[in-house]
């Protein structure tokens, strides 16, 4: 997609001038040949490699601001445009780049006239639109919606002027050099990182682990209506046979929304070598499900949880139980791939450390590069910070060169009161998840995928609290 600049003339307050690859735009245009310059600036297109295009430069007086909500929403992880004061000076206007990039989503922000603060959030892309409007309401404003079936991928975020009076503590709207000497306030900084962290999001995955058949057999529109209104992309189901006649309604539902559903088995013997038949024969128990239901109903995936540390066998011969894991693993996903399911399992997060490294230094890096995912099992219930979800799953996501590494967080009750966010709020929790997703989409860590919730039963009642 090629972004064409043209010369615009806006309630005879600004003139956009397209040179190369930046608009320069001046304030109070006093008449047709007169330009009293008080708040010049140029618009410059920001390339960051992304899919996601923050556009702040749309036509109004308020320009200004959403120029500057932009540069801020974006970031380092967005293309957006930049907005330069060049009230004394212009830029090299010889080097400047022309712009060009295809995009799949982009983001538009805009204000309007109106003395009630509120922001409403418009178009086509209603899984974007609902994460957006949640966002900013986490953070205290007021959003309505509007879905526009003509409106593509775009999504239109529009603000009042009341609103933007408070992003400002003080200074003329319609001014960027009146703006950018004043102090943008805290809502201001609220409000763009509400719209990157519904950005970082969107792109990328959220998962979730259900063990309870009930949730099932007994509850599936419950549990199907819950899974979409969060917008789930993989359900990890535990692979029970006796509720097999369930599954076709379940999961042809999910799969109609774009949900994939992987199925979830394992125990800890099973890392052991001699227990490998047990393992293939509950994967033969999956395909023989899916070759008496439709496509639509089938599992799409087999997903691991073997966690043999819990076993006799590691505290008295923990290297051979490591080698086993090791192998076994392989037997396992080599069987899955071979009758075409994707794969992916459980990792807990200290196989990078002296519980496993002085046994296979390389354990982790071969599970990850054997399987098409994994999910780091990262049960910690703060963001940042020595022991937290991205210091113990760090490694394994700079490792993997692709979106393959989820992180999983515990919500189960645990007597450590820093593994689970049982004890926490589920603000509390959704916070943390978007500094997770803001820390390694900030190192444009390309090895990071998403999220993963355990499980879905304790994340129902945590919300519900």
């Amino acid at each position: 997609m090629k972004y064409k600049f043209q010369v615009v003339l806006v309630l005879s307050v600004m003139v956009g001038i397209l040179i190369g690859g930046t608009v320069f735009g001046e304030g109070n245009v006093a008449t047709k040949d007169e330009v009293i310059c008080e708040s010049c600036w140029a618009f410059s297109y920001v390339d960051l490699g992304s899919e996601v295009f923050i556009n702040g430069k749309e036509e109004g007086d308020l320009l200004p601001v959403s120029s500057l909500l932009a540069q801020r929403a974006a970031g380092e992880i967005y293309n957006h445009y930049s907005v330069i004061d060049v009230s004394t000076s212009a830029p090299n206007i010889e080097t400047e780049p022309s712009v060009t990039r295809a995009v799949s989503t982009v983001v538009s922000i805009q204000g309007e006239q109106g003395e009630a603060v509120g922001t409403s959030v418009e178009g086509s892309n209603e899984r974007l639109l609902d994460m957006i409007k949640t966002h900013l309401e986490r953070k205290g404003f007021s959003v309505n919606t509007n879905v526009n079936a003509d409106m593509g991928q775009e999504v239109s975020i529009t603000y009042t002027e009341a609103q933007a009076r408070a992003f400002f503590s003080g200074g003329d709207l319609r001014l960027l050099a009146s703006l950018t000497s004043q102090e943008q306030t805290s809502e201001f900084k609220a409000y763009s990182k509400a719209i990157q962290d519904a950005l970082n999001e969107y792109k990328s995955r959220k998962s979730v682990w259900l063990w309870d058949s009930k949730a099932v057999s007994d509850r599936p529109d419950e549990t199907i209506q819950f899974l979409d209104s969060h917008h789930i992309n993989h359900v990890y189901l535990h692979y029970n046979p006796l509720v097999e006649d369930h599954y076709p309604y379940f999961i042809s539902s999910l799969n109609q929304m774009g949900v994939t559903v992987h199925a979830l088995m394992g125990a800890p013997h099973w890392g052991l070598e001699e227990n490998i038949p047990e393992g293939k024969h509950r994967m033969d128990r999956v395909m023989a499900y899916n070759n008496e239901v439709s496509e639509t109903a089938q599992f799409k995936g087999i997903h691991f949880d073997i966690e043999p540390h819990v076993l006799d066998e590691w505290d008295t011969d923990r290297e051979n139980v490591v080698t086993q894991w090791s192998n076994s693993s392989q037997i396992y996903v080599d069987y899955a791939k071979d009758n075409g399911f994707i794969v992916g399992s459980d990792l807990p997060f200290w196989t990078d450390g002296p519980s496993v490294a002085p046994y296979d230094p390389n354990f982790y890096k071969n599970m990850i590069d054997r399987q098409d995912y994994v999910t780091v099992m990262a049960y910690r219930n703060t963001a940042l910070g020595s022991n937290s979800i991205t210091s113990l799953s760090e490694n394994e996501v700079l490792y993997a060169n692709s979106s393959k590494v989820e992180i999983g967080v515990e919500l189960k009750p645990h007597y450590l009161d820093y593994v689970s966010f049982d004890d926490k709020t589920y603000i509390e929790m959704e916070y943390e998840l978007a500094e997770v997703r803001r820390y390694f989409k900030g190192m444009h860590a390309k090895g990071f995928a998403g999220t993963t919730y355990h499980s879905y039963t304790q994340w129902k009642d945590l919300e519900g609290r």
